[in-house]
């Protein structure tokens, strides 16, 4: 599977033209809960790179050049880590830890807990990322010639976490995948110009890598789209521009109005929008009773989808609220 970093331009234009007078796309940050989440309540975490010896002479030890990628990607985890309340505060440090793997032997990965302070420990135990450039001739439906210019950057990393106070290691995890950042064009130069390079992609996937292992660890911040209906009424493309710029409360107020309204299918649309509103303040229940409130007034087709979201939604709460209690 592959991560689309960057979005296409063609197939953004063509939703923006084709909906621009009915409803706007937005996007919005939700916590997320994770399968299996670490403590790091009263503990003090930190995370490590392993650098791997691939020859010796005499006392000098020469390292793999994906040393430094290994280092980008526990930046990573420590930027995602820091991204949470409860840890908003600590910084969590990165130190480096020598791996030695000489003659095929098994590698000896010690880690001096006392020296250091600090009972949990996040490694990076190995990285390897390489990155490649492509274009490809592609055509319309009108049999006009573009170009699809991609760069991407294959990965395979593994982790795991060691408890000090246990001495235990957990979490192991291997990622495999692909990032790509992508874009149609008709000036492959131009293209060129604004995707990341070869080199630069390395480093910025090596950084997304660490992240999404810190997203198996504790709950995460993840963007997501949603879309809410625009009639025509120039009060409703008020509460959108409410909306847009975050200001829900605002907006609400005037979706609330309009629910009420006596063209069934605007009221069941502003009804619509309030679940919109609830979801973004975490009532989720009150947002399934809107959307069930829009249903009586209008068949608005995309209220099957949003329910299975909002009950979605429900289902984790109780598992976020325990491991955001841990945290």
């Amino acid at each position: 599977m592959k991560k689309i970093l960057l979005l296409i331009p063609f197939a953004v234009a063509a939703i923006a033209v084709s909906a621009a007078d009915d409803y706007r796309v937005i996007s919005i940050q939700i916590l997320k809960s994770t399968k299996d989440a670490v403590s790091f309540n009263n503990r003090a975490p930190a995370v490590y790179a392993a650098l791997y010896v691939t020859e010796t002479d005499g006392e000098r030890h020469t390292f793999r050049n994906d040393s430094l990628t290994a280092v980008t990607t526990a930046v990573g985890i420590k930027e995602a880590l820091e991204e949470f309340e409860s840890l908003a505060d600590y910084d969590v440090p990165v130190y480096t830890l020598y791996a030695f793997c000489l003659d095929g032997q098994p590698c000896n990965d010690t880690i001096d807990t006392t020296a250091t302070g600090h009972d949990l420990f996040i490694v990076v135990k190995e990285v390897r990322i390489t990155s490649y450039q492509h274009v490809e001739k592609r055509y319309t439906d009108n049999d006009d010639m573009y170009f699809n210019v991609a760069v991407g950057a294959p990965y395979e990393a593994v982790f795991a976490v060691y408890d000090a106070a246990s001495r235990t290691w957990s979490h192991a995890e291997t990622l495999t995948d692909t990032l790509l950042w992508e874009e149609d064009t008709w000036d492959v130069n131009k293209s060129l110009e604004r995707l990341p390079s070869t080199d630069d992609a390395l480093q910025l996937a090596a950084a997304e890598v660490g992240r999404l292992y810190a997203r198996t660890l504790a709950p995460f911040w993840l963007s997501v789209q949603r879309f809410f209906f625009v009639p025509s009424a120039k009060d409703l493309r008020t509460a959108a521009d409410y909306a847009e710029n975050g200001d829900w409360n605002a907006a609400a107020v005037i979706w609330e109005q309009y629910a009420g309204h006596n063209n069934r299918r605007v009221a069941a649309q502003s009804a619509f929008n309030m679940a919109l509103a609830c979801e973004v303040d975490g009532r989720y229940e009150l947002a399934l009773e809107w959307l069930q409130y829009a249903e009586k007034l209008f068949p608005v087709r995309e209220i099957a989808g949003y329910r299975v979201i909002l009950q979605r939604r429900i289902n984790e709460s109780t598992i976020l609220q325990k491991q955001l209690q841990d945290l």
